[in-house]
């Protein structure tokens, strides 16, 4: 493992806009172990918002090249929140000026792009981590410890689901996300990240099959904005992703649901409800709650203190894109699946 940071991290922040705002929640939560000392972005309102929320005056650039030059000796790390098909790029920058790097989903748009951030993060001894956000949910967290604790025995079957109504149909409202070369894809590469890197937390196994529906119902984009993806995994578990800006969640439905021989456990946020077998009422337990960029930025910075390994570094990242990767490309009919292949 890379060396330990001793003292606060310093973090240069690529990408200023958007998603970074609740990175810099992370920064100002835990401003005692990681701050924030430059950012980078190509726009100047993007810089100034992201500044004034910052408050400790870091320094700024346009360009995160000349970023990595002029504080190499000031930056321990960056934090990437740019647009998708930047993320590869930044990332190997970054990794073979020997920073270390968290990076916002996906990890980057292809596996060959994901092989080569596996060898240079290898190469230069640096932390990757993939900012999966939600792993730190309070009902994910302990749905892995009761699964792990063989509380309902072998897992049979479970789903993960992310569905909400977006507010804005017409293209021009979507900037670089309507178009695939910058997207990557439509809604599963997106927010349908999350339910997949939950569903493969929750599973513990390397998935063996993807079969994967793809629909356009209400938004003007080039990729999907609804996915239903079915995984079988390697010791023989059943999963099932749903994911959609068409429509809400089902009604009655829960973000993970996870059934395994002696009972099940589901749940949303902070509530987890567990059923054991032959009972017919859940118990109910709700945890406090939790900001999970808060959680996440916290983690990182931990890491990069005690030398030790994020929770979804690069081998998860890959194996997340190449479920999305695989769930288009099994879509037959889908329009998206070629110009997505790599």
């Amino acid at each position: 493992m890379p060396s330990k940071i001793n003292g606060p991290v310093r973090i240069g922040l690529i990408g200023s806009g958007g998603i970074s705002g609740a990175h810099a929640v992370g920064f100002l939560k835990h401003a005692d172990k990681i701050r924030c000392v430059a950012l980078c972005d190509v726009s100047q309102e993007n810089l100034k918002k992201r500044s004034e929320q910052l408050g400790s005056n870091p320094r700024t650039f346009a360009d995160w090249k000349v970023m990595l030059k002029e504080m190499r000796d000031e930056i321990d790390a960056v934090d990437i929140c740019l647009p998708h098909h930047l993320h590869a790029a930044a990332i190997l920058d970054s990794a073979n000026a020997g920073k270390h790097v968290i990076c916002e989903k996906p990890m980057c748009m292809n596996l060959a792009e994901a092989d080569q951030i596996a060898d240079a993060v290898k190469k230069n001894g640096v932390t990757y981590m993939s900012a999966h956000n939600q792993l730190f949910m309070p009902v994910v967290q302990e749905a892995k410890k009761l699964i792990d604790d063989g509380t309902i025995g072998g897992v049979r079957w479970l789903r993960s689901q992310d569905c909400f109504t977006a507010g804005a149909t017409d293209r021009s409202k979507w900037g670089w996300r309507a178009d695939l070369k910058t997207q990557g894809g439509g809604e599963l590469i997106d927010t349908g990240y999350h339910p997949s890197y939950r569903l493969l937390r929750l599973a513990g196994s390397p998935v063996a099959t993807v079969h994967g529906a793809m629909g356009r119902f209400a938004l003007n984009i080039d990729g999907e904005d609804t996915a239903s993806v079915q995984v079988r995994f390697q010791n023989g578990a059943i999963g099932e992703i749903l994911t959609s800006w068409a429509f809400n969640n089902p009604a009655g439905t829960h973000q993970i649901h996870v059934i395994g021989e002696k009972g099940q456990i589901f749940g949303s946020e902070n509530t987890l409800y567990h059923l054991p077998m032959g009972y017919t009422e859940p118990a109910k337990r709700t945890f406090k709650e939790v900001n999970t960029f808060e959680a996440e930025i916290g983690h990182f910075a931990d890491c990069l203190r005690e030398g030790k390994r994020p929770i979804h570094s690069v081998e998860e990242g890959r194996a997340v894109l190449e479920l999305s990767l695989a769930a288009s490309e099994a879509a037959d009919g889908w329009q998206a699946t070629a110009v997505r292949k790599a």
